[in-house]
């Protein structure tokens, strides 16, 4: 395993650089009014969003909505309207895979086509990455990417740093970028799972307590148990203090995805599945929720809990519903 400075995107760093360290950073508090809680509120393309095929969702510092879709670019809801940025207006592919915000408070794009960055209301696109599949601004507002040609990158100091496992190609194929609340670094690939502390490396795989290969989806909840999601598996595995616990999500269902996890004010950890809805989980109790629940479809892709404790869920073909836990 190699972690090293990537040679040849000097002239991407340069670009990079001039945008991002002349931007700077409002931050704004917004109230709810009480009269407008709503136990399920509905959003698809007939109300302004554009599409209704979800693959993520972010909050930003503001209080934004960003929905990236599937085949129309990335939405952005500010409480009242939908504003769509996609090929057409300067994104760099309509297919959007991750969002996440840097210190600066540019937004950042992983898509199918590779990077855009948003900043002062003009682009940097980027696509020497290939796809981005997933994006981490952390602690020290380092920005991580996992890529198709450059499979890990770190941004630090103006400086690109590579990731790269020169004894398993397969964990160079990584989904998931993850921090947790002691500042590890957690990459999640179709082969294995590190863990970055410092400079030194940790790998754990099925012989460890994972419950399959292909990690999907990881959550750290409020008591700090560190959840994990494989392919092909109806367990999930709550990591706490070194220790692998596994957790049967069937309940009678055949799961075969846990596409996110997510958890809310209450303390409940809540699973987005493929074709099955969600399953709430309050540590003893599994309750599954499903379009007749109020979900818009039964897959959900992922589950978002903004700073109000809204719980929005992006759907595979119905939009996104957002939903306050306590009020049904």
């Amino acid at each position: 395993m190699k972690y090293k400075k990537t040679p040849g995107i000097t002239s991407i760093l340069i670009v990079v650089a001039f945008y991002l360290f002349f931007t700077g950073c409002v931050k704004t508090e917004n109230a709810i009014d009480p009269e407008s809680i709503k136990t399920w509120e509905i959003y698809d393309k007939e109300n302004g969003l554009g599409s209704d095929s979800i693959w993520t969702l972010a909050e930003d510092k503001e209080g934004n909505i960003w929905v990236g879709t599937m085949n129309n670019g990335v939405s952005k809801f500010d409480g009242k309207i939908w504003t769509i940025y996609n090929a057409a207006s300067g994104l760099i592919d309509n297919s959007v895979l991750s969002i996440a915000q840097d210190g600066y408070s540019n937004m950042w794009f992983g898509t199918s086509g590779g990077l855009s960055i948003l900043s002062n209301n003009e682009w940097i696109n980027i696509s020497d990455f290939g796809g981005v599949f997933a994006l981490l601004k952390d602690y020290d507002d380092n920005m991580w990417l996992s890529t198709d040609y450059f499979p890990v990158l770190e941004y630090k100091n103006n400086e690109w740093f590579q990731f790269y496992d020169d004894e398993c190609e397969w964990c160079n194929v990584v989904n998931v970028l993850f921090e947790d609340n002691e500042r590890n670094i957690w990459l999640g690939s179709e082969a294995d799972l590190k863990k970055l502390t410092g400079q030194t490396t940790a790998s754990y795989t099925q012989s460890d307590g994972l419950p399959g290969s292909g990690i999907r989806s990881m959550h750290q909840d409020t008591w700090g148990n560190i959840w994990i999601a494989s392919f092909g598996s109806p367990n999930v595995i709550k990591y706490s203090k070194g220790n692998f616990e596994s957790i049967s999500l069937s309940t009678g269902l055949s799961i075969e995805i846990v596409n996110s996890i997510a958890s809310d004010n209450n303390g409940n950890v809540w699973f987005g599945l493929r074709f099955q809805g969600s399953i709430k989980y309050n540590g003893s109790v599994m309750e599954r929720y499903s379009v007749k629940d109020g979900l818009p479809d039964k897959s959900v892709t992922k589950i978002l809990k903004d700073k109000h404790g809204y719980l929005w869920f992006g759907t595979m073909s119905g939009g996104v519903a957002k939903y306050m836990p306590g009020l049904d």
